[in-house]
Parts: structure tokens; sequence; C-alpha cells
């Protein structure tokens, strides 16, 4: 049987292969950078809003019936004072309660209109301009892409962006779900691998 000598290169010989180094940073290349503003705000923010006016409104009508015509007397101007303080402290009480019980769902629509979100060739970023870190970052191992909804004919729609199985972050069906996104098409084609 014959014998099969390996060929034995000398060294400076050139390798066909592609050198890079590991710690040569590659730029990540963004594909998709969402500002959406006021369209960002949640389902129902105009009903909310509408609720709020009206309560302003009779809040207003109770002060104009306090304070018009001018309090003659010592009696009543001490009567529209006392109503004013007691409604101003009625409301920041609603407020305070409000701002305990559900902190977390009034900053969230507080800052809904100012979070950017961003989709590179790496990682899903959602953050704000003020803040140094992102509020959340999904890398790209955990997305298997996404699903487009409905659109309307200046590009905003609905998006969905489906994880890996069992991933933290999605709901039970494994996806992430945005609402009225600005050119949500290219926003799927960016999560696509």
């Amino acid at each position: 049987m014959r014998t099969v000598e390996p060929e034995i290169l000398s060294a400076d010989a050139a390798l066909p292969v592609f050198y890079a180094r590991r710690i040569d940073p590659v730029p990540e290349r963004r594909l998709y950078v969402a500002r959406p503003g006021l369209r960002a705000m949640p389902s129902g923010s105009l009903i909310m809003a509408g609720c709020l006016l009206l309560q302003l409104w009779t809040l207003t009508f109770l002060l104009w019936a306090m304070w018009w015509p001018a309090p003659q007397t010592p009696r009543l101007l001490a009567f529209a004072v006392g109503g004013t303080v007691t409604l101003a402290l009625l409301v920041l009480l609603v407020i305070l309660l409000l701002l305990r019980r559900y902190p977390g769902f009034l900053l969230g629509v507080a800052r809904a209109p100012f979070i950017r979100l961003t989709v590179t060739d790496r990682r899903v970023v959602w953050s704000l301009p003020w803040q140094r870190y992102p509020l959340m970052e999904i890398g790209r191992e955990r997305i298997l892409g996404g699903i487009l909804g409905a659109v309307d004919r200046r590009g905003c729609g609905n998006a969905a962006m489906i994880m890996v199985h069992g991933d933290p972050a999605a709901d039970i069906d494994g996806n992430i779900h945005f609402d009225r996104l600005p050119d949500v098409e290219k926003f799927v084609a960016a999560l696509a691998r």
C-alpha cells in the first residue's frame, strides 16, 4: 500500500483565507430608526384626554361659582378661599394616588413620544435622547423575524417582532408588538435575517 506524504508549506506561504483579528472593530450598521412622536401614545389616550378636559371644565365651573361675583364679605371670601384650597388639595391627592398606584404606566405614557427605536445588524435598541444607556436592548440572536400588520397610506402601521421560544421579553405568543410605527415595512425588512 502506498503512503501519502502531507505537503508542508513554507513559513512565508500566503494562506487563501481572509484574515481578520477578533479585536478589529466592525462598525454596527443602522437598518431602521423610528422616532414616532405623538403617534407612540397608547390607544385610548385621546379618550383619556377628553375625560381629563371634562374634569377640568367641571373644576373651572366650581371655581367660577365660588368666585363670581367677587366675594363681598369676609365670610364669603373665607368660603371662596377654603373651597379653592379644598379643590386644589383634592386634585393633588388624585394625582398622588395615581402616581403611587401606577408609577410605571404613567412614566411609560409620559416617555412614549420620546422613545427612539433603532434596529441594527446586531441588536434592537429602545432609547431616550436624554439617557446615556438604553431602556431595553435585544440581541439579534433572540430575534427570528418580523410580521407586518395593517399599514395606512402614509406608511405607518402595526408590526410584531418574532422572538425565539421562551424569550422573557416576548408575550405569550412569542412576539413583541408595535403600534403605529413610521415606515413599518422598512422595520419588518430590517428584522429579516
